[in-house]
């Protein structure tokens, strides 16, 4: 049952609106400006104000006006009831936000009635407010959807190409003059794993590829894929930067050092790794309709495998074409290996590399 507020320093006003009122509304009453504002802002506010204007202290008129600036009240309808019947007194009191305006002495049939419209417009307002409210939460947790939507395809795929494709729909395949080519695996892994728990091999894998992870991303080079035991990264793609090369070298001697440390703390589970690096032109794109995959394809990838597959364990092994973008470079030192027989590509020149 809607609740109705009566406003007016007379009670025999009240009473005679209550009467009119009362079979299908709740009403409330309220002598003065002060008891109908607070009436107005309580935990249970009425739907519609019946307010009369002239009362000491606080008219009603001001009364309209503080409602009307309070987000709290300001949907409220007021519908003025009084013996003000100027045509200036009417102008001024819906000027103010009032609703509708009545003069006394009030027609039972015609108060019921303005009653009637304006607690059905209330109604029907309620009714959007809530609505609103419904679509603002979904639109909340679509935007909340969305972000989780976002941060996992930046985290499948380099952030460039996820706005990309997010854009577009599509991301480009792309040509890569000068991409460096990172190769990990541990030595002896398939030996290891027969003698560890399923638990235990995924825990300690777990633990050096998100090592890896954080060591890619301090030196932006980007993760590709993960093998087995394999981890593959590139830098200088899918932003080319000038110190890409130097940056992939860097993030391969952290790794190798987060091992050799892992391999003297546990050493009974904690494994030996090999790493191989390889620069030179590569194609870079997406494959898969839904689950997507960012990869590089091009002889540098294989010729990059080869180095880590023939490479020393516990060292950064690296190629000619690595090689000569750093060899001017003061921060590393460089040992040459000789030619190094690899399968299927002959005879390649490696070297070790470590920081100076």
């Amino acid at each position: 049952m809607e609740r109705i507020l009566v406003v007016d320093d007379e009670r025999l006003n009240i009473n005679a609106l209550n009467e009119l009122l009362k079979s299908k509304y709740k009403v409330m009453a309220a002598i003065n400006g002060e008891q109908a504002l607070k009436a107005a802002s309580s935990k249970n506010p009425p739907d519609l104000i019946l307010l009369d204007i002239m009362m000491p202290e606080m008219d009603g008129y001001e009364v309209c006006k503080i409602l009307k600036a309070d987000d709290q009240t300001k949907n409220i309808p007021i519908i003025f009831v009084t013996a003000m019947g100027q045509e200036s007194d009417e102008t001024k009191g819906l000027e103010l936000g009032a609703a509708d305006y009545l003069t006394k002495p009030i027609s039972p049939v015609i108060l019921e009635a303005r009653v009637q419209t304006q607690i059905k417009l209330q109604r029907s307002r309620k009714v959007l407010i809530a609505q609103k409210l419904k679509i603002e939460e979904q639109n909340d947790e679509i935007l909340k959807e969305k972000g989780k939507s976002d941060e996992l395809l930046r985290n499948i795929l380099p952030e460039e190409i996820a706005d990309e494709l997010k854009e577009k729909g599509r991301a480009d395949v792309k040509t890569f003059d000068k991409a460096s080519i990172l190769f990990t695996d541990f030595v002896g892994f398939t030996k290891a794993v027969s003698k560890m728990s399923s638990h235990e091999l995924v825990a300690e894998l777990n633990v050096c590829f998100e090592a890896f992870d954080h060591i890619c991303e301090k030196y932006h080079v980007e993760k590709i894929k993960t093998i087995g035991d394999a981890y593959m990264a590139v830098g200088g793609l899918p932003l080319p930067t000038k110190d890409s090369v130097e940056n992939t070298v860097l993030a391969a001697l952290e790794m190798q050092e987060f091992i050799v440390n892992r391999k003297e703390e546990n050493s009974e589970q904690a494994f030996e790794m090999r790493a191989g690096i390889h620069t030179g032109k590569v194609v870079a794109g997406i494959v898969g309709g839904k689950k997507f995959q960012y990869d590089i394809w091009g002889d540098t990838v294989n010729i990059a495998s080869r180095f880590e597959s023939n490479g020393e364990p516990g060292s950064v092994n690296i190629s000619q074409s690595t090689y000569q973008e750093l060899k001017s470079n003061p921060s590393f030192t460089f040992e040459s290996r000789g030619l190094i027989m690899a399968k299927g590509k002959g005879e390649l020149e490696m070297y070790f590399v470590s920081k100076t």
